[in-house]
């Protein structure tokens, strides 16, 4: 694969290698070997705790192998009739596994014209880097390069894109998605356990009705941005925009015509706005946040595997799982390690921590970016006001706070009547709305990085659907509440600005492990996987048989008629 080394206007390179990330530049502090011996006998503490409860994890795998191999199918796959909203990376990875599992009725609705979701032109802005490594953003069995210095660095959202079309035409799934269709509406038929749903061609405009779907999965994570409306918008004479309406046209246009610009937040997205306007030489620039954000450091986090590394590696399973206990030890223990950087002056506060990472050169490039901590309330004439009086004058505010999936814009009906979505209930197996059971979220169910994690939805599914006894709303909403973390089909946990998503995580996965759905054993090697030896797999639930066989001559099927002659097994594993 050759590589791209030009910039592009106020942009790095599309590629930028492992070995082209830059070298760290911070300087230990003074306190790090105190730091360390912390987390020596912290990680020491942790692993011996395992071992001494390692008869009964042991007993625990056994078991649930056990369970495993009695799993059949009551349902064969290729009778279902799925729906996906989004055809980005998630809602394709969902598809190709659903084409290994011989779900052969999938339809996926994409609002705009052609594939890519978040990388696609209608919703990245300007100077958009992906987060991780293409190691851990990588599609299940398709790696974006051979080269491990290529696939272990970034790339821009151009070239995601590029990869997303690679891999989509490498699995013949663009002609399964429909493209510039909006879904609007889903409508729940509760005796026939589907959805219908409504479709509108942004082209023409016209409506049509979906063929009813067991399961209508949302995969779309950042279909929209996220803008406060504060007090004297609509006198304010300047514009506003989300970060996702930032693109090359209007950074030419500020520079141009030397606008002054204000930008509102604290996360990646500001980072990677603010870096793209200095990038360009323009220094007429005010970044404003609430908080400095709380970062990963890339190359302590996404390593080169190197035996320094794969012992930090080791040490961070450790530190995650303390979080789940405490989050200001956890933040301690971050430090400590040097995982963690920030903008401003180092903080605890594991509310303003998503997250994001951030290279060396974007870590030594950000110092020189002045910035200013404070909230905005509202808006002038010509400045954006703070909280504690201060003004900042702007004729151009860019609103970096965040996305929202886009689900809440579905008009739901439930046997005829309104639905609401209650932000606060809990998913079962943190997929699945237990009151609405025919929509789950790809969003949600957020088991490990980049696309593969959408494997994950389509196993779930499966399950769900042809393999467990169906199970009654009132069952899926008592174990939905008794989940540990608060993650909902409206604000998932990766974006809750009140809580620690990553503590939130680590609930996640004890419930979904206390559940049923995630072997403990696959959690280790995967976490082991990503964290130490510097790759990544899908997470394996281990939740599907690997035969279909159909009922019994003489028996009954679902729908209560008798089955005929029984056709020979069919293997549906891969």
């Amino acid at each position: 694969m050759a590589l791209e080394t030009e910039p592009l206007f106020g942009q790095p390179p599309l590629i930028t290698p492992y070995s082209k990330l830059g070298v760290p530049t911070e300087r230990r502090p003074w306190w790090s070997p105190a730091g360390w011996i912390l987390v020596a006998v912290s990680t020491t503490l942790f692993y011996a705790v395992m071992v001494a409860l390692s008869p009964v994890i042991l007993l625990w795998i056994v078991i649930r192998r056990l369970w495993a191999r009695g799993l059949r199918y009551r349902r064969d796959p290729r009778e279902l009739r799925i729906a996906i909203v989004g055809a980005g990376w998630s809602g394709l990875q969902c598809l190709q596994r659903f084409t290994k599992l011989g779900v052969t009725n999938v339809d996926v609705y994409e609002r705009y014209d052609d594939l890519g979701g978040t990388w696609s032109p209608a919703l990245r802005y300007h100077g958009l880097q992906i987060h991780g490594s293409m190691t851990v953003t990588s599609f299940d069995g398709f790696p974006y390069s051979d080269d491990p210095d290529i696939q272990g660095g970034k790339v821009m959202a151009e070239e995601v894109e590029r990869y997303i079309h690679r891999f989509a035409d490498a699995n013949d799934l663009r002609s399964r998605c429909r493209f510039s269709t909006n879904v609007d509406a889903l409508d729940y038929r509760s005796s026939a356990r589907t959805g219908s749903l409504t479709l509108t061609d942004t082209r023409t405009g016209t409506t049509s009705t979906s063929d009813p779907s067991d399961l209508v999965i949302w995969a779309s994570m950042a279909a929209f941005g996220n803008v406060p409306h504060l007090p004297g918008s609509d006198v304010f004479r300047g514009r506003q925009l989300h970060t996702t309406e930032f693109s090359t046209a209007e950074l030419e246009d500020i520079v141009r015509n030397e606008r002054r610009v204000v930008v509102i937040g604290g996360g990646k997205a500001s980072c990677d706005v603010v870096l793209g306007l200095r990038r360009a030489g323009y220094e007429n620039v005010t970044w404003v946040m609430r908080k400095p954000y709380l970062f990963y450091r890339f190359e302590s986090l996404l390593h080169d595997a190197s035996p320094m590394n794969r012992v930090r590696g080791i040490t961070y399973l450790a530190t995650v799982l303390y979080t789940g206990v405490s989050q200001r030890l956890g933040a301690v223990l971050h430090w400590s390690s040097g995982y963690l950087h920030t903008v401003g002056q180092p903080h605890t506060d594991f509310t303003h921590f998503h997250g994001g990472l951030l290279c060396a050169t974007q870590r030594r490039e950000l110092r020189e970016v002045p910035f200013t901590v404070g909230n905005p309330v509202r808006f002038d004439e010509n400045t954006v006001v703070l909280a504690d009086g201060g003004s900042l004058p702007a004729d151009v505010v860019i609103w970096a706070t965040g996305n929202r999936s886009g689900i809440d814009t579905l008009t739901l009906t439930k046997d005829g009547r309104p639905f609401v979505l209650n932000p606060r209930a809990k998913l079962y197996n943190h997929f699945i709305v237990p009151a609405l059971p025919v929509l789950a979220s790809s969003t949600a169910l957020w088991t490990t990085f980049g696309p593969m994690r959408a494997t994950n939805s389509a196993d779930l599914a499966v399950y769900h659907l042809s393999v467990r006894k169906e199970r009654s709303e009132r069952r899926m909403e008592r174990a939905a509440r008794r989940q540990l973390s608060s993650n909902s089909i409206i604000h998932s946990f990766i974006w809750a600005k009140d809580s620690c998503w990553l503590q939130q995580w680590v609930y996640f996965h004890i419930d979904l492990m206390l559940q049923g759905i995630t072997p403990v054993e696959s959690f280790l090697k995967h976490a082991i996987e990503v964290f130490v030896l510097a790759k990544e797999t899908p997470l394996a639930f281990n939740i599907l048989p690997r035969r279909y066989a159909p009922p019994a001559s003489g028996s009954r099927t679902a729908s209560g008629n008798e089955a005929g002659p029984r056709p020979p097994a069919r293997d549906l594993s891969t």
